[in-house]
């Protein structure tokens, strides 16, 4: 099976490349920079192959498909998996911000999932969305990131059904917290904004958002391993029978039937 994974230089979809190859797959994994792609060359995992690809650039979208039809000639899988995490209250984070949460979880997404379908179609292949908990639950302080994955989920249910009548399955996958770098990249990032804001935002959430880092920290030191989201990466890719959802980590199950059937004044109460 020949198996594209975007933003494959770290974390989940480094990780997910690495136990694909290892189960006799052939896995092309998308890099930014030469540096990402030299290490991911280091590995020397029979199997994964290192691509240019950014989804933020549709010329490097359409150059790494190229590379894949030129050397493998088919495609029968796709996790889109490249991501960022830009959070702070909604009055605080600047427009550029928010349009850099979107380009690469949204856009992006599309980008490389338009350039893809051909083969998959051909393929009759399988499409593997990478969403998150927070698409289903937006916390406070994760509006940008909770609405980029909300905007994965609704894109994710439109396109299975559109597939439908090509045979090409589309699953998202639904993490919670995971033992992996995007969190740390993302306080560190999240610190430095918040210097950054205003003072009445400052004086407005100050407070608040002290008590939020701390509670991600603390999650973070909770975190469910990688192999609960390679694990279902695998599921999605290769059973016969694959699921659409596949929300995993700790208590993401019960979160996820408590987001369906609870009101929404109890899941604010949750929140709080």
């Amino acid at each position: 099976m020949e198996i594209l994974i975007s933003g494959a230089s770290t974390g989940i979809g480094k990780a997910c490349a690495v136990h694909m190859a290892r189960l006799g797959h052939n896995v092309w994994a998308s890099v930014r920079s030469q540096k990402s792609f030299d290490e991911i060359t280091r590995l020397n995992v029979k199997g994964v192959q290192p691509l240019f690809l950014d989804v933020t650039d549709e010329n490097s979208v359409r150059e790494g498909l190229s590379t894949v039809i030129k050397k493998a000639g088919t495609l029968h899988g796709l996790v889109n998996n490249a991501g960022i995490a830009v959070g702070g209250p909604i009055e605080g984070v600047t427009l550029d911000d928010w349009r850099r949460q979107f380009e690469t979880n949204v856009i992006g997404l599309v980008s490389l999932t338009q350039a893809a379908l051909p083969l998959l179609r051909e393929s009759k292949g399988r499409i593997i969305n990478m969403s998150s908990i927070s698409g289903r639950f937006a916390a406070p302080f994760m509006g940008p990131y909770s609405a980029s994955k909300h905007a994965v989920e609704a894109i994710s249910d439109s396109l299975r059904r559109e597939m439908v009548p090509f045979g090409v399955h589309v699953a998202i996958i639904e993490p919670g917290a995971i033992a992996t770098p995007i969190w740390d990249k993302a306080r560190t990032e999240g610190m430095e904004k918040s210097a950054k804001f205003s003072s009445a935002v400052s004086a407005a959430y100050g407070a608040r958002l002290e008590k939020f880092r701390l509670r991600i920290e603390e999650i973070t030191r909770q975190a469910a391993p990688m192999s609960v989201v390679t694990g279902a990466v695998e599921h999605a890719l290769t059973s016969p029978r694959p699921r659409t959802r596949y929300p995993v980590g700790k208590g993401i199950k019960t979160l996820a039937i408590l987001t369906r059937v609870l009101p929404d004044p109890w899941l604010d109460r949750i929140s709080r």
